[in-house]
């Protein structure tokens, strides 16, 4: 199956991740002795998926939709069972959208990259 987003498939050649702790921070005396205590709630999960497609018109292209479903602020559903890195149907936003694109000859060939946070 590869990797999906909002049922949409991927080419994927390459893969990053990003996590930031959600936590507070707070001031304390222990057995006489100043501690900065923290307590970690959990984690926010960043993706950054670099994905190519070769001729697909504008109107068709997965760089294009997911600019669209990046304005609407929706979440979608993210999938992956790639052995570098299986992802089992999380809910993400779209955060960013980048895409170049190049013509070559008679080739028509996007390269975009999607970042991505957990929901």
């Amino acid at each position: 199956m590869g990797v999906t987003l909002d049922g949409k498939t991927l080419t994927v050649t390459g893969w990053g991740e990003h996590t930031i702790d959600a936590a507070s921070e707070w001031d304390a005396w222990v057995s006489g002795q100043y501690k900065r205590k923290l307590k970690v709630y959990g984690i926010i999960r960043t993706y950054i998926v670099d994905c190519v497609e070769k001729d697909v018109v504008w109107a068709s292209s997965n760089a294009n939709y997911f600019e669209g479903v990046q304005s609407a602020g929706t979440a979608v559903v993210f999938f992956s069972d790639l052995t570098i890195r299986p992802v089992s149907s999380v809910n993400v936003y779209v955060k960013d959208v980048n895409w170049t694109a190049k013509d070559i000859g008679t080739q028509n060939i996007r390269n975009f990259q999607l970042t991505l946070q957990e929901a």
